[in-house]
């Protein structure tokens, strides 16, 4: 293990230095270039060589001349001043895959062009030869230096379209983010100005005429269609009707009860009964009311105007049950030994009909929003209404808060109650709050609103956290135990011990922990204006190849480096197991030349799967020089004494002074020989 420790940490330093064939950069024309595709070596005026037609690459070329034209197209249509996040959004995957086809033209043209130019320095002339190369020679060369010259002004061309195409995009998340600010910075009235509510009482019965108009033309239509609106109801009835009456209704009514006489239930029983609350009861409204849905659109009784906001309906009401069954799974009132998180009773119990509350607050505010744009209201009724749902909600949030705060103990004298991780959030919470309700009244009713349904949004995507570290850790745990399926498979097919399986169970906990911090991030980060396209294209191009000074870091590279090192260490442990149990023993050799040999061949194999990962990601000699200048320094400072013991490992093991099985005796203490090793010697005493 320490050998593969040092080789993987040999690969991963090496490959920080400038690489031979490093992985092109989209972002730097000149750090990504590879060294083979550099320009061919030119012939000298000495050398003369016929004159050939350059090869033409048609199909290329016109891909070349086209991505041109729609990055023409992309750039011109920036330059605009007004633009919506819709026209954004079509630039983008406009400008993305002109840079995608860019790549992938790079990506294959780049091999043919390094076998071009490895043949032409194969027959290039030798300045010491005393005779002249042949014409045919001259004319194979002369080909090869015309299609390398080919290929290269594809590939410049290519990745001038790729810089090119990057740009754009940046510009566009540029143009979103600047989007994103002024709606959420736009000013607008204050609530607290009473010509303001006089304009909003001036709209309401006009806006209300409109609504009364929509929903009687819906009440004709379904009146004069009973059977299709009668058939809709029916159909969503019979999906509910299936999940109770399902042969699975057992089962997910066995882990959605939580028995409170239980006192210590198990890890994976706690968070996969939370889990299957969460999930049923979503489950079964979402489908319940998407099946009605498509069903009220395919039987024609659902009009275009009315769409929207039946639609907004449905999705609050699958959103607030969501809500409302999160907070009770991971809260457990009245169930202090199911709870997720740490928290006194009282508050657990207290903050339940809050987040109903803020269910009901926050589904209303989403169909009025609704509404307002299928009636066309007046700006100064939608900007009333989500003021006003803003503050509602930033109140309900300051009742959460003072409910979580809890109660500080009657006697000074007595010790605080233990507290929580979730109590450092309080603070941050009033800070949020108290902007959510002085926005709307100084005339920020944008930023006020956002302030609200981030905080909405945040606390969902905690208690989502909560719910699924927990379901995850616990999984993991029960299923690679001793007694687990996976651990029980491991063990007995893979021939892995228990320490081996159970720290694969900790590297794959820590990586499901990190995929959910980062989902978590992510989904947070998507209400300050970043889009996913935007995060998914910088970790592509950061995954690839990134540029740091003049020095090009391929992760890539270095990720199938590490794959081939493994693999090989895998063959090399495979071929040291069959020479020492099949092979060797079937031989006359004895036993201490049977263990040099199975030695030998596991360091030979295991430097050689280290330069071929060395070779992966195209390292040359001059940085092995430099890597090894580094290591005669630290040698000649502290390493003596390692380097002494593998130096004696290696006479050890070809001279053979002592040999697996000896009795050797060093000093008043006697052992046998059991191993040996490079670095060091096994003895039983």
């Amino acid at each position: 293990m320490k050998i593969i420790r040092a080789a993987a940490f040999l690969i991963a330093l090496l490959s920080w230095m400038p690489l031979h064939a490093a992985t092109p950069a989209p972002a730097d024309t000149k750090a990504a270039s590879p060294a083979p595709a550099s320009p061919a070596p030119a012939h000298g005026p000495a050398e003369d060589l016929p004159a050939v037609e350059a090869p033409q690459f048609p199909q290329a070329q016109s891909k070349l001349d086209d991505w041109k034209q729609t990055l023409d197209q992309v750039e011109g249509a920036l330059h605009s001043r007004t633009i919506d996040d819709a026209t954004l959004n079509d630039l983008r995957d406009r400008a993305a895959a002109t840079q995608t086809g860019a790549r992938a033209l790079i990506s294959g043209v780049t091999p043919r062009l390094d076998a071009a130019t490895a043949r032409a320095a194969e027959l290039a002339p030798n300045p010491k030869a005393t005779t002249k190369q042949s014409s045919d020679v001259k004319l194979e060369r002369a080909k090869l230096l015309a299609d390398i010259a080919a290929r290269q002004d594809l590939i410049q061309q290519a990745k001038l379209i790729n810089v090119r195409a990057q740009q754009s995009l940046d510009t566009i998340s540029d143009r979103r983010r600047t989007i994103f600010a002024n709606s959420v910075l736009q000013r607008s009235v204050s609530l607290i100005n009473p010509t303001f509510w006089v304009t909003v009482a001036t709209a309401v019965p006009a806006a209300t005429g409109h609504l009364i108009d929509l929903l009687s033309g819906w009440a004709r239509l379904l009146i004069s269609q009973p059977l299709r609106a009668v058939s809709g109801l029916v159909i969503a009835a019979i999906v509910v009707l299936g999940f109770f009456l399902s042969p699975g209704r057992n089962w997910w009514s066995r882990w959605t009860t939580r028995d409170p006489d239980v006192a210590n239930p198990s890890p994976l029983r706690k968070a996969g009964s939370a889990a299957a609350i969460v999930l049923v009861n979503t489950a079964l409204t979402g489908v319940a009311l998407l099946v009605l849905y498509q069903a009220l659109m395919a039987l024609g009784v659902l009009p275009d105007d009315i769409n929207p906001v039946v639609r907004a309906f449905f999705f609050v009401i699958t959103f607030g049950v969501f809500f409302v069954r999160l907070t009770t799974a991971v809260l457990a009132p009245g169930r202090p030994t199911w709870r997720l998180i740490e928290l006194e009773d009282d508050a657990a119990d207290g903050m339940v009909p809050f987040s109903i509350l803020m269910a009901v607050v926050a589904g209303f505010g989403a169909v009025l929003d609704a509404t307002n744009l299928a009636i066309s209201a007046p700006a100064e009724l939608s900007v009333a209404s989500q003021g006003v749902v803003a503050i509602a909600k930033a109140l309900l949030f300051m009742g959460v808060l003072r409910v979580a705060a809890g109660n500080d103990a009657d006697d000074e004298a007595s010790p605080p109650p233990k507290r929580s991780a979730w109590h450092l959030l309080i603070p941050v919470g009033w800070v949020m709050t108290a902007a959510a309700i002085l926005g709307p009244l100084s005339g920020y009713v944008a930023f006020g609103r956002f302030l609200s349904i981030e905080m909405v949004v945040i606390v969902t995507v905690l208690m989502s956290f909560v719910l699924l570290s927990q379901f995850a850790a616990a999984l993991i745990g029960a299923t690679f135990a001793f007694h687990g399926a996976i651990g029980r498979f491991l063990r007995q097919t893979a021939g892995l011990g228990s320490a081996a399986v159970r720290q694969i169970a900790a590297v794959l906990g820590g990586l499901v922990q990190l995929s959910l911090i980062g989902l978590a991030a992510f989904i947070v980060l998507t209400t300050w204006g970043v889009h996913s396209d935007d995060v998914v294209g910088s970790m592509s191009s950061a995954f690839f190849s990134f540029t740091v000074g003049n020095i090009t870091i391929s992760p890539s590279a270095i990720l199938g480096a590490i794959v081939v090192l493994i693999i090989g260490i895998i063959a090399t442990r495979a071929l040291q197991r069959w020479l020492e149990e099949r092979f060797l023993p079937e031989t006359n050799l004895d036993t201490g030349v049977r263990s040099s040999i199975g030695t030998g061949a596991g360091y030979i194999g295991v430097i050689l799967a280290a330069l071929i990962a060395l070779s992966y990601v195209g390292l040359n000699l001059q940085n092995v020089a430099i890597v090894a200048g580094a290591l005669s320094v630290g040698i000649g400072f502290g390493l003596q004494s390692i380097i002494n013991n593998f130096v004696s490992g290696l006479i050890l093991l070809v001279e053979r002074p002592i040999k697996v099985g000896d009795r050797i005796e060093v000093g008043t203490r006697m052992g046998v020989v059991k191993r040996i090793n490079v670095r060091a010697t096994e003895i039983a005493t």
